[in-house]
């Protein structure tokens, strides 16, 4: 990266850190919701990872770790999964959950995942789930990862694949958008090079299947499942978006109240397009991507 492109990255990591220090909490209150919505893909991923009784895991942007401890069942009391996250808040929510539920065999760490302060050929395997397309440099967390997992081992990551196939996560923003007469952000032109992280920075396909090999993997798989997005109601499905997505509060910020909950209306009213006959369901596609580190020739 060029420095101007590091300070961006160091920029939006900030961002990203301030944001869940405010969501955190409330990310972790729609867990089930979110674990229901991600469990095929987990299963995948773990799979994928080749995750095994005795493992040493590595969980990058763990989170508040719901997938680090479905991981560190797999690897049973002789096993153990370390799960690291740039977000403080997650990290301490993390350790909260683990010692409430008497797991022994995770703990949390506040690490940059293109910075692991973790030594070379140190884990079995290791696991990222809807976190390497926040990254402002993906390359450079694959090589990190690559370099600190030990020959032979894997790497599997859940990512959002592309933005017309999960419309709850553009409709919200394009509502409140035309509402305020604000312009689209113009997506940058195919040629550019500058990487731009966000929920589908990583889900075009055959992206993030290069840079795993320009990582140093091999044995590279991919594959795209779609995910529907269920709750109860609609109302509880913009509650959710309200209480965890940072970037639709600050496109309201300086509004009075009124106006807010106008807005929050016409964001339910446009969400109602997928009500069904037992609640809300939304679709949405995931890509998982794998590969595994060359053993020792």
């Amino acid at each position: 990266m060029t420095h101007a492109n590091n300070d961006a990255g160091a920029t939006f990591k900030q961002t990203e850190i301030e944001d869940w220090e405010h969501a955190a909490s409330a990310w972790h209150r729609w867990i089930p919701a979110v674990n229901d919505f991600l469990s095929v893909a987990t299963d995948i991923m773990l799979d994928q990872a080749d995750i095994k009784t005795g493992y040493h895991v590595l969980d990058i942007a763990a989170g508040d770790g719901s997938q680090s401890i479905m991981a560190a069942e797999r690897v049973g009391k002789t096993g153990s999964v370390l799960a690291t996250d740039i977000s403080p808040a997650f990290v301490k929510l993390a350790r909260n959950v683990v010692q409430k539920q008497g797991i022994e065999n995770i703990t949390a760490e506040v690490m940059d995942a293109e910075n692991l302060a973790l030594k070379d050929n140190s884990f079995d395997a290791a696991i990222s789930r809807l976190g390497m397309m926040f990254l402002p440099d993906p390359l450079r967390g694959l090589q990190e990862i690559h370099r600190v997992l030990k020959p032979s081992g894997s790497f599997a990551a859940v990512v959002f694949t592309t933005a017309d196939k999960s419309p709850f996560f553009t409709i919200p923003p394009q509502v409140i958008r035309d509402q305020l007469n604000l312009h689209t952000p113009s997506d940058m032109s195919p040629g550019q090079k500058t990487h731009q992280p966000g929920p589908f920075a990583l889900g075009t396909p055959d992206v993030f299947a290069d840079l795993f090999s320009q990582a140093g993997f091999v044995n590279i798989e991919q594959e795209v499942i779609e995910a529907p997005l269920r709750f109860k109601t609609t109302e509880d499905f913009v509650q959710w978006r309200r209480d965890i997505a940072v970037s639709l509060q600050r496109m309201l910020t300086g509004l009075d109240r009124e106006t807010q909950e106008r807005i929050w209306q016409d964001v339910t009213e446009a969400m109602r397009q997928f009500e069904t006959s037992d609640g809300f369901e939304t679709p949405s596609e995931f890509l998982i991507c794998s590969g595994q580190k060359p053993g020792n020739s």
